[in-house]
């Protein structure tokens, strides 16, 4: 099997969105590197930094996602050749409670076997209970894939729920970026469950992924409608006035009498809250927010806060500006370059 990076995120079935696929069997791969596996600089933005953010409409994907197996495919492909199965043999013949290391040693071993790109959430989530040494052999498994193996570590990096795990996923990825990790980026981003925003951005801080600044200027505050079947709350300001409103007679042995009834007037005004929208402020993607745009830009960009009016303002009249700039010095450079003598 090809390891192009073009298997993207589609790897992940289910959880991300399609990507493009790498030569089909028997192709010839092409000798020019595409975008994936090309190595990149800070000054030569793969995808976006050189174009304005819209005014009207979402921000455009971070990476251009050709003609592929999408994750429907590829789960398909995954549940034809039964991998889940396979993991969970070798699960319950090697691993699990059995604690002779040479055993779980060959176990190890056979779930590095498993190289298709399709066998990859299973083994996330076939393996997610087993202990430390199983779940880290898989990680550096993943690391040793190319680029499929790096979406597959940024997916463990913002969705697994052992914050260990996670940062160990994350120190086995490389930098620059793979398209195919920008492409989990991308879509972790956008997610509407706030855990995952917050995860995706903390990992583009760590990797200083400079191509996710459009997402994360807007990803780091969402609305959320508040509902409820019935009031969410109510104010009530008033005035409450006592009068006999009525007598109830009570007759006794030889006596009678009235016994009044209370009631009361209320006058003022009730506020009752039915509809409200909460706002969501996402730290952690506001602070690699900060922290990539001010080491970048070379000033601080704290005083922009969380206006996203005013950071989309910067970033199409001070941050494009720039790289624009940085792309036109590189561009010379590479120009005035002296061509180098061919290897003998």
């Amino acid at each position: 099997m090809k390891r192009g990076s073009r298997y993207c995120l589609a790897l992940l079935a289910g959880c991300c969105v399609a990507a493009s696929a790498g030569p089909a069997a028997g192709q010839t791969q092409q000798s020019e590197p595409d975008d994936a596996t090309r190595k990149w600089t800070q000054n030569d933005p793969r995808y976006g930094l050189l174009t304005p953010l819209p005014e009207t409409g979402g921000v455009p994907p971070i990476v251009e996602l050709l003609d592929g197996p999408t994750a429907a495919e590829l789960a398909h492909r995954a549940r034809a050749r039964e991998y889940a199965t396979q993991i969970r043999v070798i699960r319950r013949k090697y691993l699990g409670r059995k604690r002779v290391e040479s055993i779980r040693a060959v176990g190890i071993e056979q779930l590095r076997e498993f190289t298709d790109p399709a066998a990859f959430r299973p083994l996330i989530e076939e393996l997610a209970r087993e202990d430390d040494d199983v779940r880290l052999a898989m990680l550096d498994h993943f690391a040793e894939q190319g680029d499929v193996g790096q979406a597959a570590l940024a997916w463990v990096a913002i969705h697994d729920r052992d914050p260990a795990i996670r940062h160990e996923a994350s120190r086995r990825m490389s930098t620059p970026v793979a398209g195919a990790v920008l492409a989990v980026l991308d879509t972790s981003l956008r997610s509407t469950k706030h855990s995952v925003a917050n995860k995706a951005g903390m990992l583009a801080g760590t990797l200083s992924v400079l191509e996710t600044i459009p997402l994360l200027i807007f990803a780091q505050a969402a609305s959320q409608t508040v509902g409820s079947s019935g009031d969410l709350a109510w104010i009530a300001i008033q005035t409450q006035t006592a009068y006999v409103q009525n007598l109830q007679p009570v007759v006794g042995s030889g006596a009678g009498a009235f016994e009044p009834v209370i009631a009361t007037v209320t006058e003022g005004t009730i506020l009752r809250v039915v509809d409200a929208v909460a706002i969501i402020y996402r730290t952690a993607v506001h602070s690699s927010l900060v922290s990539m745009t001010t080491e970048d830009w070379g000033q601080s960009t704290e005083y922009l806060a969380y206006n996203m009016p005013a950071w989309w303002e910067w970033y199409n009249t001070q941050y494009v500006p720039l790289k624009n700039d940085q792309a036109r010095r590189a561009a010379l450079a590479d120009q005035n370059r002296p061509n180098q003598p061919a290897s003998p």
